[in-house]
């Protein structure tokens, strides 16, 4: 049995038993910087 903290989201969590867990996402996503222009060109990909 284990608790864990979530610092960035401000919480603990405990895990009980057998789990995985997945990282969360940074604190600036990639996906903020993507956009359409007027042309239908995407932009802001990696």
């Amino acid at each position: 049995r284990e608790v864990r903290a979530s610092v960035g989201a401000g919480f603990l969590y405990p895990l009980l038993g057998e789990m995985r867990t997945m990282p969360g996402l940074p604190t600036d996503p990639a996906g903020a910087h993507m956009d359409i222009d007027e042309k239908g060109n995407i932009t802001g990909l990696f």
